[in-house]
């Protein structure tokens, strides 16, 4: 029901605001030339189909903490912050009325239903209004680039050049992490994030431990103002390094994306955030297992013994910049094994959240009771809908919508995962090693959701996007007379 609404929607807007200009292509039919024509700009086309809007956004997702190392920023931080989020509701409304060929993506029914509940379950007797109405518009910004970003994809080299841009990106916050350990007073941020020490005067006192030579190191933001900040950075370097080896077809290249692993692994080492290096490995594991699926047993062979030293050396040069602190922190998984770690400092939340809040909200605790949005817009005041803590994705969802949140929401994420796995399979290698990647790349995401709400994040943003970027891939793949020859390989 969802395609057909959608593409009515799009070809109306179409007529209204792209009109053809004669001698030119209309809005309506998508390039699909690869390579360099694909991306070079020609007269006639529009400012939409010029730049390349989609490789701005990736950037703008992972450089916005740079504007935060500027001294006297954390004025302005709520709005360095929302930067993100604005760019994709920008670029859905930028979109939107541009229409191409092909169905939308698999979870796009899913995540219009999630919308829909959420916007029902602003009528709950104990939704906060205003934070409520935020979230709703929250939840509409992470969800977008599943609605636009397959529309803003030319050619498959764009789409691979996507997932890389990310890859050189996370790579440069995580190298800025292992820098800030060697020198702090030089790489470190002027100032850390305002609101953690409005909220607790320790915060970055808390975010240190002692290193080997006795000096204090505060946990690597990155490019953040948030000490341990680098963590996620390190973790999607180490993972998409190990994705792109793969793809590396000399030595050197080779080296560079191994070198990027393991200062990954490096920076998750130094900021000390267990449930990252384990989300890490079990994605590795995926990749390893994809790979020899596809029967590439040289490359499954390879991530799981690259991807092996590169765990045990990270460990080893992290301890010794950061000492007993880094090596008590995770030696305890190795002696206490991976699910009694994660069940000693997480599952009791799930176990909460199962056995009580589920009880207690089965369809909802009403719209903006936690999260940032309650923090900002909701009314303390308002003693029939106290916030709620929450630890993990799954805790915010049963909030938000109870049980038919998390059938809709964990819809959505199965169908995503399932269309890039499917994609794995691909007759064509470029989809296939584009599929494999995105794939590891969202388990990871999703394996996260079990250690805090990262569907309320930045991280959620990226997983819908990248499955509309490989959504938009596989389509072009299935229409070979509309490729040019410089895009087939």
């Amino acid at each position: 029901m969802a395609d057909p609404v959608l593409a009515a929607l799009d070809e109306a807007l179409a007529r209204s605001v792209d009109r053809p200009v004669q001698g030119r292509q209309s809005a309506i039919v998508m390039p699909f030339a690869g390579g360099r024509a694909a991306d070079t700009p020609t007269p006639g086309r529009s400012l939409r189909e010029r730049l390349p809007w989609i490789e701005i956004f990736v950037g703008v997702q992972f450089l916005w903490g740079a504007l935060l190392f500027v001294p006297g920023a954390q004025g302005y931080r709520p709005l360095v912050r929302a930067l993100p989020y604005v760019s994709s509701i920008a670029l859905l409304a930028w979109y939107l009325p541009a229409v191409r060929p092909g169905r939308y993506p698999a979870a796009t029914r899913w995540l219009l239903a999630v919308l829909g509940l959420l916007a029902l379950n602003l009528l709950h007797p104990t939704s906060q209004p205003y934070a409520g109405i935020a979230q709703w518009v929250f939840q509409l910004t992470i969800a977008a680039p599943l609605f636009w970003a397959w529309k803003a994809i030319r050619s498959v080299r764009q789409a691979e050049r996507v997932l890389f841009l990310a890859f050189v990106l996370n790579c440069a916050s995580a190298g800025l992490g292992i820098l800030q350990v060697y020198f702090p007073d030089r790489f470190m941020p002027a100032q850390f994030s305002s609101l953690g020490l409005q909220m607790n005067d320790q915060y970055v006192d808390s975010q240190t431990y002692e290193g080997r030579d006795g000096r204090i190191i505060t946990r690597p933001p990155g490019l953040s103002d948030m000490p341990g900040g680098a963590a996620v950075a390190g973790g999607l370097t180490a993972l998409l390094g190990l994705g792109f080896s793969l793809r590396a077809r000399t030595p050197v290249g080779r080296l560079a994306t191994l070198t990027s692993v393991a200062i990954g692994f490096a920076v998750v080492y130094l900021t000390q955030v267990r449930s990252v290096l384990l989300m890490v490995i079990c994605a590795a594991g995926v990749l390893s297992a994809t790979t020899f699926r596809q029967k590439r047993l040289g490359a499954a062979a390879w991530v799981a013994a690259m991807g092996s030293a590169a765990v045990v050396a990270s460990f080893y040069w992290a301890s010794s910049l950061g000492g007993e602190s880094v090596e008590q922190r995770f030696l305890t998984v190795t002696e206490q094994g991976a699910v009694q770690t994660y069940q000693e400092h997480r599952g009791h939340f799930v176990a909460y959240t199962v056995g009580e809040l589920l009880d207690e909200f089965p369809l909802g605790a009403g719209v903006g009771r936690w999260g940032m949005m309650n923090a900002y817009f909701g009314d303390a005041s308002n003693l029939k809908a106290p916030p709620i803590y929450v630890e993990i994705q799954m805790t915010g969802w049963l909030l938000d919508g109870g049980f038919p949140m998390w059938l809709l929401y964990g819809g959505a994420i199965l169908s995503s995962l399932l269309a890039a796995f499917r994609a794995t399979g691909s007759r064509h290698s470029d989809i296939a090693q584009l599929a494999l990647v995105t794939l590891v790349l969202q388990v990871l995401i999703v394996g996260m959701a079990m250690a805090g709400p990262v569907f309320n994040t930045q991280l959620g943003l990226m997983f819908w996007a990248v499955g509309s970027v490989l959504h938009a891939a596989a389509g072009m793949r299935r229409i070979p007379d509309r490729l040019t020859a410089g895009d087939r390989r």
